[in-house]
């Protein structure tokens, strides 16, 4: 029940949302969850997961350039 509720939302709005804003809804809801687990939870961020989470926007913002370069 805890899991199923958000999903049945998220299915809902999906079908009212463009399909660009759901991509890139889905780029933010991870790094908003990582930036809460941080701020609010006070979960480690060591050096290694501050390279990790570096590599992976680095390779996000590659993609996404890449794709808007091509139309």
């Amino acid at each position: 029940l805890v899991t199923l509720v958000p999903l049945v939302w998220f299915g809902a709005a999906a079908k009212r949302l463009s399909l660009s804003t759901v991509g890139i809804l889905q780029y933010v809801a991870p790094t908003g969850q990582f930036l809460l687990a941080v701020l609010l939870f006070g979960e480690a961020f060591t050096p290694i997961h501050m390279i990790t989470f570096a590599c992976i926007w680095t390779g996000l913002a590659l993609y996404t350039a890449d794709a808007l370069r091509r139309g």
